[in-house]
């Protein structure tokens, strides 16, 4: 029987790139949602529009131990982003919005699409980015990563407060660029980011005969960088890339090397990455840090658990629990504020589940 199971799935990853190859082209279709919200509400028609338009790719996750099969799990997972779309109709029936909308979408990336991006940020609340270079004698690729940001329209930390903090601590600073997320995370929050790109510059000169004898000097710069979750510490995309340049002058040979390397790193798979992380959190749930205080024994932190397990979320995780709280990581099909309302004046044994704060990918409760 299993054998069985797992060659019919073989077939199906066979049936893939066909599948691919016959829906690169858009599709128009209708598709509602509701939530508690407009927001809400469009947010899931557009999921719901991917959805019905695309469809779903089975993934089968297989783990061998000992030759031995432990698992055969078949899970769904919606592809394809949402182009364009107009709004039809909306209406509101109590505390439940409506909203239908006609929407094109497609299952080619949406990197080169500006009009699509925009969609994509707007569905994620349009979070702030944040870059944090560490560059030796200049900022030349912190400038070009912020450059190409701007132009996809992306919201940026501004770029005078980063270097504000670039002055104030020096070690976290280092723990981040060298490639630590949870200093970076803490970076990134510290500024109102949600997410950060953070890493450094490694320069050089390089000998070459043919340049020497013209007067100009050989360039070199590498860039390693991460994009991180602020909220809580993920590593989405990891990338790096090298850059070459000539010139007279050894500092504009360094600058413009660096500038290289930093248009390289974000069109070679970088941006890319960042952008496809963005989709999947749309299209299949974004995981949100939930913190419970005045959480008192056990038990009642259990009953919490319990509560949003219930509730409509994808899945409930406990990270921690300790001195009244209770931290969960919540994988959940809509936004921050959606969330928010769903849990805000839940009862939990006698005691009332009250939002106190929202930051990002990070929402902040208590137990009254």
């Amino acid at each position: 029987m299993k054998r069985r199971i797992l060659a019919a799935v073989m077939v199906f990853f066979l049936a893939i790139p066909a599948l691919g190859r016959a829906m690169e082209g858009d599709i128009t279709i209708e598709a509602e949602g509701y939530g508690i919200s407009k927001d809400d509400a469009l947010l899931k028609a557009k999921r719901e529009a991917v959805g019905s338009g695309i469809g779903t790719l089975l993934i089968s996750e297989t783990e061998v131990k000992n030759f031995m099969l432990r698992k055969d799990m078949i899970l769904t997972r919606t592809v394809g982003a949402v182009k364009s779309y107009k709004i039809l109709s909306e209406s509101r029936d109590g505390d439940t919005f409506q909203v239908k909308i006609s929407a094109v979408v497609s299952m080619a990336g949406i990197k080169q699409d500006l009009a699509a991006l925009k969609i994509l940020l707007e569905s994620m609340d349009k979070p702030r980015m944040m870059v944090l270079i560490r560059e030796e004698n200049g900022n030349a690729a912190e400038t070009a990563i912020l450059d190409y940001l701007n132009e996809k329209e992306f919201e940026l930390v501004d770029a005078a407060a980063v270097a504000a903090l670039m002055n104030q601590d020096e070690a976290l600073i280092r723990q981040a660029t060298e490639g630590d997320p949870v200093a970076a995370a803490r970076l990134g929050a510290a500024k109102g980011a949600e997410y950060v790109i953070v890493g450094k510059v490694v320069k050089s000169t390089a000998e070459n005969e043919l340049l020497g004898d013209a007067g100009m000097i050989s360039g070199q710069a590498n860039l390693t960088a991460k994009v991180v979750n602020c909220s809580n510490a993920r590593v989405i995309a990891s990338k790096s890339a090298r850059g070459a340049a000539a010139h007279i002058a050894l500092e504009m040979a360094m600058a413009q090397a660096t500038e290289k390397a930093a248009r390289k790193l974000m069109d070679d798979m970088l941006f890319e990455k960042i952008v496809a992380s963005f989709q999947d959190m749309v299209n299949n749930g974004m995981t949100y840090e939930v913190i419970v205080a005045k959480v008192p024994d056990y038990k009642t932190q259990k009953a919490v658990q319990n509560l949003i397990k219930g509730l409509e979320v994808t899945s409930v995780n406990k990270r921690e629990f300790g001195n009244g709280q209770l931290k969960l990581s919540v994988l959940f099909q809509g936004n921050a504020d959606a969330f928010a309302d769903m849990i805000d004046g839940q009862m939990v044994m006698d005691k009332e589940l009250s939002v106190i704060e929202i930051s990002g990918g990070q929402v902040k409760a208590e137990l009254k």
